[in-house]
């Protein structure tokens, strides 16, 4: 009776355990059935309804623009109007929560404004083509990763023929040509998965480079440099000027700010506008 219970408490033990084990596993499966299911039933996206202009100017014009991330929610750029003229470099400043990333995501088009609009060469923006916009575009986000694959692959990202020359010049461009040449497989160099064997200024210079093999038209950098020592930043700002390209740069380090030609202060911007909404009359 003694080894027959034990045994049997042994099973029951272990079927319960199993029981608890499974029951998490099913109520982690419902979790990650949610994160799928953010991407499996979003709408798709519908290429060609725009006009197909490929050589619009590239400037930028901002009317009345809002955007709030939930209705319930304060709106986090309200009534913001400005111009940026084709081949100028502004720096957009201001403290955190004034909507800096926000308003980059807004002019690349990775978000929709609640009201206003946004126009690029004097066209709005929906009725830009998505793929001549986003030709036309190229940006480095503070989230932005490196993919699995060499350094010549991340920079051309994964382009069916790359131009290996172009490759080293935008290389050259972002001050890292010196950096892959010193490695043992050069530009043939494999970095792992989100760039493990580079160090955080050197992903920073890749992935400028690869936004600079597009050829933008208009390059928007989101603390692009903030991981580079002053030296390596002023030599990537000057290169980078060379180019006959429009520059939205948001920025807090001094260098980089004095490196462009005009600033835009999102809090001077928002402070402006709530005193000119107080007086105006009732």
């Amino acid at each position: 009776m003694l080894f027959a219970f034990m045994s049997f408490k042994d099973q029951f033990t272990h079927r319960v355990g199993s029981f608890i084990e499974k029951s998490i596993e099913f109520k982690m499966l419902g979790l990650h059935t949610e994160r799928v299911a953010d991407i499996a039933l979003a709408d798709t996206e519908r290429n060609g309804l725009g006009c197909g202009q490929r050589d619009l100017p590239a400037c930028v014009q901002i009317r009345d623009l809002e955007f709030s991330y939930a209705p319930s929610e304060p709106p986090v750029i309200s009534n913001l109007s400005l111009d940026i003229q084709a081949g100028e470099s502004v720096a957009i400043v201001g403290p955190s929560g004034y909507g800096k990333t926000t308003l980059a995501k807004l002019i690349l088009g990775l978000l929709q404004p609640s009201s206003g609009e946004i126009l690029v060469g004097g066209v709005r923006l929906p009725q830009i083509d998505n793929r001549d916009y986003r030709d036309m575009v190229a940006a480095v986000m503070q989230e932005d990763q490196l993919f699995a694959g060499s350094i010549a692959d991340n920079i051309c990202f994964f382009d069916p023929e790359p131009d290996q020359a172009w490759i080293e010049t935008c290389a050259q461009l972002a001050a890292v040509h010196q950096d892959i040449v010193a490695m043992p497989m050069t530009y043939n160099t494999l970095i792992g998965d989100m760039g493990t064997v580079l160090s955080g200024g050197q992903k920073q210079r890749v992935l400028l480079a690869r936004a600079l093999y597009k050829r933008p038209k208009i390059l928007v950098l989101d603390e692009a440099t903030s991981h580079l020592d002053v030296a390596r930043e002023r030599l990537v700002n000057g290169a980078i000027q060379q180019l006959k390209l429009t520059r939205i740069i948001i920025a807090h380090r001094p260098e980089t700010i004095a490196s462009v030609d005009r600033v835009i202060d999102l809090q001077a911007l928002a402070q402006r506008g709530r005193r000119e909404a107080v007086s105006q009359p009732a």
